[in-house]
């Protein structure tokens, strides 16, 4: 065994260590924290009938008890989102348990239950605002890092539904379902504006207004705008003779971002735009290192128009008409001052219907059908000077899918939620997603679920036609790939403020598609692989006291193993997480994260484990003046490295060290 291989084993070693170590910790004092289960109300003021009424919607498109879903489901609410200083939905969804997310100073990956497939690009994770699904038409991309259509500060209530949701969401729902319930009028009555400036010449200016009006109408606008020249980057495979391995001036972004909702009656219209540059330090697709000009643009936008009403029966219905666009834009240089552009330009609309209400005392249905055309699915690639054409297609598409769920309470311990949802993408035979869950609450402080769930994904249009000439080639005769999962889980209420729970699942991934190399190119490609199967255990509990103390943790060990022998790569073992909150004195307030994994294999090698301590110290509003936080984000400066994608030279990228950030905020 050589040294560095020695070396990694060991900080797996302790890593391991110090995650079991909180584990125990966690059980023998029966807590954990979720300053995150509620919209209007502090965790330390709610009494256990509270908790147990703390309802959702990411799991079944309604409102429900939390103890009722069908599927386990995180809650982080609109206290927690803001006392811990997340930056981004990606860092909020950390914290989730058996979650994770990777970055190659790109884009923000996400990992869920020891999935975290390079060339993934969020395809198999659903985003939802306020009911309107944002994953664009041609990545199918759910975007939850800087580059998100969506700011933090505009969420009152995030959602993590994990497991397969295809009974009720279609593709894309395959291994969780993020729900964001966006704040409204009502929320904010008046305006917020809010300053950051921080590491890497870090600038950040956001405005949030709203208003209830009379009449029953509401109003929402978000705005936000940011700026950052970042850091100088070392890479070690680019430190030749040609260059020192230094990447400098090369790490800048920036982004501007809108959403804004208008309710009047029982008539709802939203949009919102995004943009977002980028410049690509890393040199990915064998762009020439060092030097300016490789960058990406990312630009999405949304319009829905929705209504809602109650029927003479009793029944609520919800119609609502959408059309989204997505564009992105890749500049790359190449050695000998070559430019080429990539292009992928999405256009798409559609709408959908669902009916929900009670029949008899014991039954809740819901149907509902949904369509999407997409009309545009276009994606170039050239040479800018001399013009020369790469790649030119159009592969515009369609789906089409009906669902019914019933959920039966037959008798007043038990639950039983069935699900089904046919789908027919216009180039493939349709497809069934089941979902059969069966909840026991023997008391009130105890509830037992199992479930079994079918999901599927239809290849996405990058998949299938991309290619590029250099590095990737397409491949039309991709298949869809289908997850069946089974899950066991326990909950359990401790005291009148706290809760741990259990969960025990497996998934058996079918026809994955993922990239492979094809040895007589050398060139990448998509295939459908053999089955893949994950298993694991997620343990969590969370507590919180009077005063304002609020504490919740989470181990997860997971397990994969392919039909030809080994596991996933970019697959930890082990995560573990702390996340706390608590005050100091009447005005300020200590928040923070530990997020811990052990290592990782990466392409050709392993990455080794890593714990990061992220804190954050906050004020009550000072008469006059607002509120003020201070963010440190990996407090110990932690080395630590994310594995790399085929995109890139090297096998793994180094993470952000040490960052600050100071946030001003004020009410007007």
């Amino acid at each position: 065994m050589n040294q560095d291989a020695a070396q990694k084993l060991t900080q797996d070693r302790r890593l391991r260590s110090l995650v079991l170590a909180l584990a125990i910790g966690f059980a023998s004092h029966g807590s954990g924290v979720s300053a995150a289960v509620a919209d209007e109300l502090e965790l330390a003021e709610l009494s256990l009938d509270d908790l147990l009424r703390i309802e959702v919607v990411g799991a079944t498109r309604y409102a429900q008890p939390l103890a009722d879903t069908p599927a386990s489901v995180t809650v982080i609410g609109a206290d927690e989102l803001r006392n811990q200083g997340y930056r981004n939905l990606g860092e909020a969804l950390s914290t989730v348990p058996g979650v994770f997310t990777s970055s190659d100073q790109n884009y923000t990956y996400l990992g869920v239950r020891g999935f975290n497939r390079s060339g993934d690009y969020n395809s198999r994770v659903l985003l939802v605002t306020d009911g309107a699904r944002r994953n664009d038409a041609l990545f199918d991309q759910a975007l939850i890092g800087n580059e998100s259509p969506v700011e933090i500060d505009w969420i009152k209530r995030l959602e993590f539904v994990s497991g397969p949701s295809s009974a009720v969401y279609g593709g894309n729902a395959l291994f969780g379902i993020i729900n964001l319930v966006m704040l409204d009028g009502g929320d904010v009555n008046g305006t917020r504006v809010s300053v950051d400036a921080g590491s890497g010449q870090s600038r950040r200016v956001g405005v949030v207004a709203g208003q209830r009006m009379e009449g029953g109408g509401d109003w929402f606008l978000g705005f936000a705008a940011y700026g950052a020249e970042g850091k100088d980057r070392y890479y070690q495979e680019y430190d030749s003779g040609l260059s020192d391995g230094w990447a400098r001036g090369l790490d800048g972004e920036h982004y501007r971002k809108v959403y804004g909702k208008l309710r009047l009656g029982n008539w709802r219209l939203l949009g919102s735009f995004a943009t977002r540059e980028k410049a690509m330090p890393g040199a990915p697709y064998g762009t020439v290192f060092g030097e300016p000009g490789s960058e990406i643009l990312d630009r999405s936008s949304l319009i829905e128009l929705s209504h809602d009403d109650t029927l003479s029966t009793g029944w609520r219905q919800h119609f609502s008409v959408f059309s989204g666009a997505y564009l992105y834009r890749g500049d790359y240089r190449y050695v000998g001052g070559v430019a080429n552009r990539d292009e992928a330009v999405a256009d798409w609309s559609g709408l959908n219907y669902r009916l929900n209400g009670t029949a008899g005392e014991d039954h809740r249905w819901m149907l509902g059908t949904e369509a999407q055309w997409n009309t545009t699915l276009k994606q170039r690639n050239f040479d800018r000077d001399p013009y020369t054409e790469v790649l030119n297609t159009n592969s515009p598409s369609s789906t089409f899918g009906v669902f019914v769920q019933d959920e039966w309470r037959f008798r007043p311990q038990w639950l039983l939620n069935l699900s089904l949802r046919h789908d027919k993408h216009s180039d493939y035979a349709a497809i069934v997603s089941p979902r059969l869950a069966l909840i026991y609450q023997p008391d009130r402080d105890l509830t037992l679920r199992a479930a079994y769930m079918h999901s599927y994904r239809p290849p996405n249009a990058y998949e299938r036609y991309y290619a590029d000439g250099v590095l990737q080639k397409a491949n039309t005769d991709l298949d869809p790939e289908w997850i069946r999962s089974v899950e066991l889980a326990a909950d359990v209420r401790l005291g009148r403020s706290g809760r741990a729970g259990v969960s025990i699942y497996r998934n058996d991934i079918y026809d994955m598609i993922a990239e492979q190399l094809d040895a007589n190119d050398g060139m990448w490609a998509y295939a459908n692989l053999p089955r893949v199967r994950v298993h694991g255990v997620e343990v969590d509990a969370e507590h919180s006291w009077s005063g304002g103390y609020v504490l919740r943790g989470s181990l997860a060990w997971q397990g994969s193993r392919l039909n030809e022998g080994g596991s996933l790569k970019n697959s930890p073992a082990l995560l573990g997480k702390v996340v706390f909150s608590m005050p100091l004195d009447l005005r300020w307030k200590l928040s923070g994260q530990w997020l811990g994994m052990t290592s990782r294999q990466s392409k050709a090698d392993r990455v080794s484990g890593h714990g990061v301590l992220n804190v954050v110290l906050s004020s009550a509003p000072f008469a006059g003046w607002g509120e003020w936080s201070v963010g440190i984000y990996n407090l110990t400066d932690q080395r630590y490295t994310d594995p790399a994608s085929s995109a890139f030279v090297q096998d793994s990228i180094d993470q952000d060290r040490r960052q600050i950030r100071v946030r001003w905020q004020v009410a007007l």
